[in-house]
């Protein structure tokens, strides 16, 4: 049987050295797909001639991707490497709830992480979640993230069976498309949407962490503009043709496009599994441009996209009570105690 397997846990430090004893996942998953590499091409010389004759090893910037079913168990770690800002309060029942939010922070939380390869390990250093990606239509949510890190050491095992998982997490139900409703400008959107994608990108730039003396970034990557791109498909009908002209023309009840205007809302995703009562995902994009695309093909259905993008200027309120501005908040609720504490 094959073992395809990723696994996290919040480093105390940015890229501390550690041997594979040391490492302490607070949990691994399977993966539909997963691909780590060190993009160290060698840089070669022809010298006049029209071959190669000399060739040195290049610059290492280490990168990787995963995509695996989404779970509301997992999700937390994602989220905190993809926003700045974590806050936890315990719950009853065995329930905790997590808070994330965007902030202007630009040194994001790092991570240790294994991958997992039949036979073959890798042990990643210096992970941080540079994007990452919600997708789901008409079967179950799919969980994507893009890493950059450090550096790695591998080893070899004797067979593939030999990776000894980390304990199995509490309700570990990956998401289904009907376990997200959404809310569009405060409300129920018109009439039946069939796919929602969110991808966020945070830009971090590597080339200023490689300097003189090493082949791999020698310190950690800071974190440019944090992107976040929302887009919810519907099909065009009589419920529908009015808000997807509203979007296309940038302003409510009018039948051409507005000299200067642009539609602004907010957006909710809500997640709750009815085998697990408590236990929900909230995603809050205070602010959102709104676009409307669509196209005709044949005697299908006309299908409109709805495509926002974040703004990052008005206000969430937290569980205390706390006002922060942000372009997005996420509220976790699920059996995970405070991430980073053991």
């Amino acid at each position: 049987m094959s073992c395809r397997v990723f696994g996290l846990e919040p480093e105390v430090a940015y890229g501390e050295t550690k041997t594979k004893e040391e490492f302490d996942l607070d949990f691994d998953h399977d993966v539909d797909s997963m691909d780590f590499k060190l993009n160290d091409e060698p840089v070669t010389k022809s010298f006049g001639s029209r071959t190669n004759q000399k060739a040195r090893a290049g610059v290492m910037k280490p990168t990787g991707s995963i995509e695996t079913s989404a779970n509301l168990q997992i999700l937390g770690h994602y989220f905190w490497g993809f926003l700045d800002n974590y806050k936890f309060s315990a719950g009853s029942g065995g329930k905790n709830m997590h808070e994330f939010w965007g902030g202007e922070h630009k040194l994001l939380k790092s991570f240790r992480g294994v991958s997992v390869n039949d036979d073959l390990i890798f042990y990643l250093l210096g992970l941080l979640v540079d994007g990452m990606k919600l997708e789901c239509s008409s079967e179950d949510m799919t969980l994507g993230a893009d890493f950059i890190y450090k550096t790695e050491f591998s080893d070899i095992l004797d067979d593939e069976n030999g990776y000894e998982r980390c304990e199995a997490l509490p309700d570990d139900l990956f998401i289904m498309f009907y376990d997200i409703s959404l809310k569009l400008n405060n409300k129920d959107p018109d009439g039946i949407q069939t796919s929602f994608t969110w991808e966020g990108s945070n830009n971090h730039d590597v080339d200023k962490t490689i300097g003189f003396g090493a082949r791999h970034p020698q310190g950690q990557a800071k974190a440019n503009k944090r992107e976040n791109s929302i887009s919810i498909v519907t099909t065009l009908g009589k419920e529908t043709v009015r808000s997807i002209l509203d979007a296309r023309y940038g302003k409510v009840n009018v039948l051409e496009p507005t000299k200067c205007q642009i539609l602004q809302v907010p957006l909710q995703v809500d997640v709750e599994l009815c085998e697990q009562p408590g236990q929900k995902l909230t995603i809050i994009f205070p602010n959102c441009t709104l676009l409307a695309e669509f196209d005709s093909s044949g005697i299908d259905d006309v299908e409109a996209t709805l495509n926002m993008a974040s703004l990052g200027s008005d206000t969430v309120k937290l569980s205390d009570g706390t006002d922060v501005t942000t372009d997005m908040y996420v509220k976790l609720t699920n059996k995970m105690g405070e991430i980073g504490k053991k």
